[in-house]
């Protein structure tokens, strides 16, 4: 593995440490006290990214983009993810229109490429989430229309999309593995309503709730073959934990920063708390911690660019340096002492972005329970 950074790409992660640096950061004092970002400030950032050549970087060069590998983007991600604001750039469609028939590739592709249209995931259910058995979306053919009744909830970024991918049931009784089809449905589809949006205890990007009231869809909508939506389902949460995971490193990184700023000038008792043992260990575990992470989801990045599978290698990413970014921001909070749990102070933001992380895409225990069913199936 080599994980050497050209000089092409440290160019591109220096431009967006500049755009973090002068476009996000002075935005993110007034982030911390409102609790988010307004959608034209976010806009506003979008086009200035846009701009910058900083849009639909994991977009083939041949379908207008910057063609960069998973790798790239994990750094790319890692370094946004250093100012409290979650911010990615746009114009990358979701991995599962890799599966799109030319026309829909027409219709859902290319505008998100261009920046016409966005699209959310709507996978969980009140009874599924990281057990697809359970999802009761139910989608029944009727004439040239599907015909979607269901719930979705805790869908990320509901409220801005024009077009969901939602997940149904189509074959009752097989499972997984031939029961569950995946459907493109337009916001303006009849019978489709966004639902309520979900409060959380994190920073912006709230998410929402879907309702499928006898939704029609256009046959033509099906993405993929009928049956076998886990499997493009899957393909996208393994690209998804690593880029997760490579957010991690960043909240981190910034964490570890501004904790060892303050143990520089923060005296008690007559001494800077930095030449205190237990602050020193604190800092030294979380820098490791942090390295240890680095290299995970460098490697499952690096694999998946080399044309290798990673479906492990990423389960192991998402695991360590989530629960990692966990425990990074909790002690740079306690190094921080008070100020560190007011609003003014962006590692407590981060600690509550560290907190869902450790949720979505799997969760803590079903990525080792993937971990420990791999090993298991290995043959010496």
């Amino acid at each position: 593995m080599d994980f050497e950074v050209s000089e092409e790409l440290k160019m591109i992660v220096d431009t967006v440490a500049e755009f973090r640096r002068r476009e996000m950061q002075p935005l993110e004092a007034n982030f911390l006290k409102a609790g988010e970002l307004p959608i034209p400030e976010r806009e506003a950032l979008e086009a200035k990214a846009r701009d910058k050549g900083l849009w639909a970087l994991e977009v083939p060069e041949e379908d207008g983009g910057a063609g960069l590998g998973l790798l790239p983007c994990a750094l790319i991600n890692a370094e946004l993810a250093k100012c409290a604001i979650p911010f990615a750039f746009g114009g990358t469609p979701e991995p599962l229109l890799n599966f799109a028939t030319p026309e829909q590739r027409e219709k859902y592709y290319f505008p998100v490429i261009r920046g016409e249209r966005r699209s959310c995931y709507a996978f969980t259910e009140p009874d599924a989430g990281s057990d697809v058995q359970g999802i009761k979306t139910r989608a029944v053919r009727d004439g040239d229309d599907w015909v979607l009744n269901g719930t979705k909830i805790y869908i990320t970024d509901a409220h801005r999309a024009d077009h969901a991918f939602v997940f149904a049931v189509t074959e009752p009784g097989k499972g997984a593995k031939g029961g569950i089809s995946c459907f493109i449905v337009d916001y303006d589809a009849p019978g489709f309503k966004l639902g309520k949006r979900i409060r959380t205890m994190g920073d912006d990007r709230d998410p929402y709730e879907l309702i499928l009231d006898d939704c029609r869809v256009p046959a033509e909508n099906l993405l993929g073959p009928l049956g076998y939506a886990f499997t493009l389902g899957d393909d996208q949460l393994t690209h998804g934990r690593v880029v997760l995971a490579s957010v991690c490193l960043g909240l981190a990184a910034r964490s570890i920063e501004i904790a060892t700023d303050w143990a520089r000038q923060r005296k008690t008792f007559g001494r800077l708390i930095g030449e205190y043992g237990a602050i020193q260990n604190f800092l030294a575990d979380s820098s490791v911690e942090l390295q240890a992470a680095e290299g995970l989801v460098l490697k499952a990045a690096w694999m998946h660019d080399n044309g290798k599978k990673i479906r492990t290698e990423a389960h192991a990413a998402k695991l360590y340096a989530t629960e990692m970014a966990q425990r990074v921001t909790d002690r740079c909070i306690q190094v921080l002492g008070g100020i560190g749990y007011t609003l003014d102070s962006p590692v407590q933001s981060m600690w509550r972005h560290a907190r869902v992380k450790r949720i979505g895409h799997g969760t803590t225990e079903i990525n080792r329970w993937m971990i420990a069913r791999a090993m298991l199936r290995e043959q010496n």
